[in-house]
């Protein structure tokens, strides 16, 4: 999450940075809408296409697990020396910062509402038909706005009819270009991303262009420029202005009577200012979407017991199934490789020669625990404490255990042991030890399919940071 708002805020900036480089003077005011809008969607949207956002995890046949206190290995007779012991924190850091920014949308949102809600509430007023318009009269400290087909006209422009005449065909523009869309478009994306600063600046620049493209239309509509001028500047006084609506006297006036004074460029200049724009724009895309290059990872994922070795009772079957959903996160970048993918027995050895053939970036041995007292609960991670991959497995154990914390309890163990299949195996490696089946809750998680599958997703997640941080 934290890697796209710096890609949007990036993306955004260098956008924004063309626009005003290349287009803010250039009286292109369609393009430079359609410009504003694009990019702006853009720059949103192009980092979401490197995110597995809209990944499902395909049906994998179901394995039936039955829960047997005949076969329990106990957890002592494999007791390692506990190194660390992890717990989830119930508020940290990144809670408040979430619940802060949760909060701050919530009152962008509840913001635009009420001035919805406020708008509502005027066009119930009376209104007059008025050149396809339903025109509303309003307190003479508000300006004279528009939104969609209402146009609120303060009760001293009424009598003067040049004025009058001025701002029905001004508003009539931003009715018929529908510029209201724009506004609410941006001031929903400003309830999500408030904390880009050049979302802000596109909203002004937005704004500004639409005034431009009004003031065009009212000058096309046969108005004289001049006449048009000192309208605008007659209508300055700071009044309020209806929120979310199409303002006549926007700010800053100086800028629209620059731009109706000023000569269109050349039809070449045009398009090449046009085509240039449009070609760094989708460079910026590009460079948005494009995927960070990762170097590929290879995990060797042992999927303990098998076959007449059913381990803690129905142990080989969830271990099987929790592996069978993993198996479908599996991709060229990051490739999982399995020591069964069905009910068969196969030996220590037999194991630790199939995965050092693999050559493998990580090793993960998958296992359920069991304890004498039916109350302890949680993860478990081991590793070989005596072998050059000693720290990278301890840092392996820490990820993979953070990840799982809650689907079983809010605390986890790291251990060293001196497991056949840690001391052989030539690569940083782990034997996670997935809740105990001899606690009643962690023994429920552990047989739904919903909880396998969550559990799965979570050892993916790991698997990325292990990929990213290695």
């Amino acid at each position: 999450m934290m890697d796209y708002a710096i890609y949007t805020i990036l993306s955004l900036g260098l956008s924004f940075l063309v626009f005003q480089l290349v287009l803010r003077q250039q009286k292109t005011f369609g393009f430079n809408r359609f410009f504003l809008l694009a990019s702006l969607l853009c720059c949103l949207l192009a980092p979401l296409t490197e995110l597995n956002v809209f990944n499902s995890v395909p049906r994998i046949h179901d394995i039936t697990s039955q829960f047997s206190e005949e076969k329990i290995i106990i957890a002592e007779d494999l007791e390692g020396i506990t190194v660390e012991t992890l717990t989830a924190n119930s508020f940290g850091f990144f809670d408040a910062l979430l619940g802060l920014y949760i909060a701050i949308s919530l009152c962008f949102l509840f913001r635009l509402l009420g001035n919805l809600y406020r708008i509502a509430k005027h066009t119930k007023s009376t209104h007059v038909q008025y050149a396809g318009l339903k025109l509303i009269k309003t307190e003479e400290d508000q300006e004279a706005s528009s939104f969609f087909k209402y146009v609120f006209i303060p009760s001293e422009v009424w009598n003067n009819k040049e004025l009058f005449n001025n701002i029905i065909q001004h508003e009539s523009a931003h009715y018929k270009q529908a510029h209201v869309l724009d506004i609410i478009c941006v001031e929903l994306l400003l309830c999500v991303f408030w904390f880009n600063p050049f979302l802000w600046f596109y909203k002004s620049a937005i704004l500004q262009n639409h005034e431009y493209l009004a003031d065009v239309h009212v000058i096309n509509s046969g108005i004289a420029a001049e006449a048009y001028s000192k309208s605008i500047i007659y209508s300055t006084v700071q009044k309020y202005r209806m929120p979310l609506a199409s303002g006549f006297n926007f700010k800053p006036i100086k800028n629209r009577i620059l731009m109706l004074q000023k000569s269109k460029s050349s039809v070449l200049k045009r398009s090449l200012k046009i085509s240039a724009a449009l070609l760094l724009l989708s460079g910026i895309f590009m460079i948005s979407s494009f995927e960070t290059s990762t170097k590929p990872l290879l995990v060797v994922v042992d999927v303990a017991h098998g076959g007449h070795d059913s381990g803690n009772s129905m142990e080989k079957d969830v271990v099987l199934s929790i592996a069978n959903y993993l198996a479908a996160y599996s991709n060229d970048d990051l490739k999982i490789v399995f020591t069964r993918t069905s009910d068969q027995f196969l030996s220590l050895k037999e194991r630790v020669d199939f995965i050092n053939q693999q050559k493998p970036d990580v090793m993960i041995s998958l296992h359920c625990n069991a304890h004498s007292n039916v109350e302890t609960s949680g993860v478990e991670a081991f590793y070989y404490p005596d072998n050059k991959h000693q720290e990278t497995a301890y840092n392996y154990s820490k990820i993979l255990i953070a990840n799982q914390l809650g689907l079983f309890s809010q605390r986890g163990e790291i251990k060293n042991a001196g497991f056949y299949v840690l001391k052989n195996t030539d690569a940083p490696s782990v034997v996670l030890e997935l809740g105990f089946i001899t606690n009643a809750k962690d023994r429920a998680t552990l047989t739904d399919k919903k909880q396998q599958q969550a559990i799965a997703k979570n050892l993916y997640e790991s698997l990325l940071n292990i990929q990213k941080n290695r």
